[in-house]
């Protein structure tokens, strides 16, 4: 019983001082590029930051919060491995979004041999190198 309270106490703490609480970890409909003419401006106005794994175009918006669009070619794969990449790039953003200094549209691209047995931790480490790039060109 003790050790439950001092964890609880400890838990709590943890979570208040670096704010997890108030963190929003959704990925709603209003943070996805869902228009085509919303592409349109991202890939004729945007940056393009790469690593191995994924290509990024992005652009600022007006909005208040960050929107995310997935562009999975068939040169990806079959459907069950282009439905995979699309699931882990959404989840990396979403756990990741908070990085972001400023709202942007990004428009995320798997690089052509997109493994199907690559796990959310390989996607993620590129995905954060990418979003503090994002940081770095747009809140200097």
């Amino acid at each position: 019983m003790v050790f439950g309270v001092i964890f609880l106490i400890l838990l709590t703490s943890f979570y208040s001082s670096a704010n997890l609480w108030t963190m929003n970890f959704q990925f709603t409909k209003a943070e996805r590029l869902t228009r085509k003419k919303e592409f349109e401006r991202v890939f004729n106005e945007g940056k393009v930051l790469k690593n191995d794994k994924v290509v990024f175009y992005v652009t600022l918006n007006d909005f208040q919060h960050s929107r995310l669009g997935l562009v999975v070619s068939k040169k990806v794969g079959d459907s069950p491995r282009r439905n995979r990449a699309k699931r882990l790039l959404r989840e990396a953003y979403r756990l990741n979004k908070h990085l972001l200094k400023m709202h942007v549209d990004i428009i995320a691209i798997p690089r052509h041999p997109f493994s199907s047995d690559l796990k959310l931790s390989d996607i993620e480490d590129g995905f954060k190198k990418l979003l503090l790039q994002i940081n770095e060109i747009f809140y200097p």
